[in-house]
């Protein structure tokens, strides 16, 4: 099997950078290269593109299927949905492509004890 570079990138609330949290991806990452850990929401921080994009690169094996969230640090400020509700996790599969390049883009809507969702 091939290696994918997988690139995620968020637009997450205006709101994220008042929290002074770092964005981070969680979820089953132990199954890609680097060593990360599932589910901790507060070990796979990603970098700030600016006040509402952010974006890490990793990389695995292609066809390696992930269930993700994100998360600002811990549970207490995961993502929410439009009404402050739950969200299902998110799902991916690598796929190589042309160039071994799989790009996600992701939109968080809410995150939980944010404003408008408590706090």
């Amino acid at each position: 099997r091939r290696t994918v570079t997988l690139i995620f990138n968020v637009t997450v609330p205006a709101t994220t950078d008042a929290t002074n949290r770092d964005v981070n991806i969680v979820g089953t990452l132990a199954r890609l290269d680097g060593g990360h850990p599932d589910w901790d929401p507060g070990a796979t921080p990603m970098t700030r593109v600016n006040a509402t994009l952010w974006t890490t690169t990793l990389t695995g094996q292609e066809g390696t299927q992930l269930e993700y969230k994100y998360a600002l640090e811990d549970w207490e400020h995961g993502e929410k949905d439009a009404t402050c509700g739950e969200i299902g996790n998110r799902q991916v599969t690598l796929t190589y492509g042309t160039d071994g390049v799989h790009k996600v883009a992701d939109t968080v809507v809410n995150w939980r004890n944010v404003a408008p969702c408590g706090n």
